[in-house]
């Protein structure tokens, strides 16, 4: 094993000594807790097999009806995440959505609307209920749907994928509750029993359990929102655990950059962040995780949460590989040593080899098959030309078709869809449009893709907001990003797979 290692030119370090600007490397408390109250549910040592039904996908082809959780916003109509759910049919038949918006006082409200058979539809949460805090159960009849959740506030912008199940254990891989930074966990529960929920703290100075979280009583068919600068002060990382004790939950973070806090990044380019991050916990671990773009340059800052909540210890490779990489140098990998319930933070700008201004995707790897969860934060600042901050989850899976809901761009924000070929063959690219009930064939975005690499697809035939899907003869990963053109505001999130073109990414061992 020792040799195998040696072979691949690792760099071994433990998160303690990653600390690119602050304290980067914290404790995270998993389900197991010691505590008289100890949730009777720990995540296992090793996932035997990755549930894929757990993450978000499209409405399966043969499904009479469909259900998605969209979770972590505000609904007054000037808040600071004001919640839509924006719908998307690939189908030849429209389909009829339910949206219930559910308050944290027990209020709720459904409205009724048709997605239309290759085209889009869009509720604003403040139109249907006002409270300051909701979630949206979404269930729609028919249609090949994919759901998405999307959020706007003074700080910018932040889009996702809506939540597939509600479940007992979720995953937040970063947040940060410092000066000029302020962190929401919303807890939503749509079901008709209340539900009791355990939440733990990994933080740069250490593990947290306050003892009024260990048994947080979720009512029936509401949301409650714990604001966590009240509770874990000024820390510049912290990772989050929710184990429900009874009942199901969905679990939603929300984080605020207000441009005067703590400054991101390194040298004359460091900037304190601006920006809204909206996105859902993650309902599983694995010992791979995919992340299909990623960049440093001036202004723009991007690191890798990856924690470890379970009892063994996680042997870890981050490896970064350039788009063209046979034009570019091969980047040595990171490797990290996570203990037990620990987080480590890794700043693609103190990584030797990364080249600014350099499209990348990150492959996180397990080695010994001790399941982790990954995610990249990216920061934009001057002189960058967005200004933003946005968190996307990994993803564990590759698929040969996906739907990115929002892909084409519009006068106010500019698009982009990116597609990794983690394979070891050519795959071979194609794109179609969904727009206003047209379903076109998008020639300028057809490609093939060697094995390892990645690419931005042309999109600049697509209509306005036009839903994109990607199908490929191989396996691959999509995701998408929207900014705003004017003002903080940025999104960068997974496609929505399509359910039976789904497999679990290989583990490295």
């Amino acid at each position: 094993m020792a040799a195998r290692r040696a072979a691949r030119r690792r760099r071994r370090l433990t998160p303690r000594r990653w600390l690119p600007f602050a304290a980067l490397t914290a404790l995270v408390v998993g389900a197991v807790m010691v505590s008289s109250e100890v949730p009777s549910k720990p995540p296992s040592d090793i996932d035997p097999v990755l549930d894929t039904s757990r993450l978000p996908a499209v409405a399966a082809a043969d499904a009479i009806s469909s259900t998605w959780y969209c979770a972590g916003g505000t609904a007054t109509g000037d808040g600071i995440a004001e919640l839509s759910v924006v719908l998307a049919n690939d189908a030849p038949r429209g389909a009829t959505a339910d949206i219930t918006m559910m308050g944290q006082d027990g209020k709720q409200e459904t409205t009724q609307v048709d997605v239309p058979s290759h085209g889009r539809a869009r509720v604003r949460a403040s139109e249907v209920l006002d409270a300051e805090w909701v979630g949206a159960v979404v269930e729609v009849r028919g249609g090949r749907v994919g759901v998405d959740r999307e959020v706007t506030g003074p700080a910018g912008f932040d889009a996702a994928p809506c939540s597939a199940v509600a479940g007992d254990h979720w995953y937040v891989a970063s947040g940060a509750t410092a000066r000029g930074s302020e962190e929401y966990l919303s807890i939503f529960n749509p079901f008709a029993d209340p539900a009791s929920v355990a939440i733990s703290f990994a933080t740069d100075t250490g593990r947290r359990t306050p003892q009024s979280l260990r048994a947080l009583s979720i009512p029936a068919r509401s949301v409650r929102t714990i604001k966590l600068n009240d509770t874990i002060t000024n820390r510049t990382a912290v990772a989050t655990s929710v184990v429900a004790r009874s009942g199901r939950v969905v679990v939603d973070r929300v984080q605020t950059y207000d441009g005067q806090g703590e400054v991101i990044g390194i040298g004359d380019d460091a900037n304190p962040p601006q920006g809204l991050v909206s996105t859902p916990a993650s309902p599983v671990r694995a010992p791979r995780w995919i992340i299909p773009a990623a960049r440093i340059g001036a202004g723009v800052e991007t690191q890798i949460a990856i924690y470890n909540p379970g009892s063994k210890t996680a042997e870890v490779d981050v490896v970064l590989t350039p788009q063209d990489p046979k034009l570019n140098p091969e980047i040595e990998p990171v490797g990290l040593t996570i203990r037990p319930r620990e987080q480590a933070v890794v700043s693609l700008s103190e990584v030797d080899g990364v080249v600014p201004d350099t499209d990348m995707w990150v492959d996180v790897r397990s080695l010994e098959g001790v399941p982790v969860v990954a995610e990249r934060i990216s920061f934009f600042g001057k002189p960058a030309t967005r200004t933003g901050a946005t968190a996307t989850a990994g993803t564990p899976i590759a698929a040969t078709r996906w739907m990115v809901t929002q892909g084409g761009a519009t006068r106010s924000r500019t698009t982009t869809v990116q597609v990794v070929n983690p394979g070891d063959t050519k795959a071979k690219i194609t794109v179609v449009t969904l727009d206003g009930g047209d379903r076109d064939v998008l020639e300028s975005a057809s490609i093939e893709l060697d094995p390892g690499d990645r690419r931005s697809l042309d999109l600049e035939a697509a209509g306005a907001a036009a839903t994109v899907i990607v199908t490929s003869s191989k396996p691959v990963v999509v995701g998408s990003s929207i900014a705003v053109a004017e003002g903080p505001g940025l999104s960068v999130q997974l496609a929505s797979p399509f359910p039976e073109s789904v497999v679990a990414l290989p583990p490295v061992s």
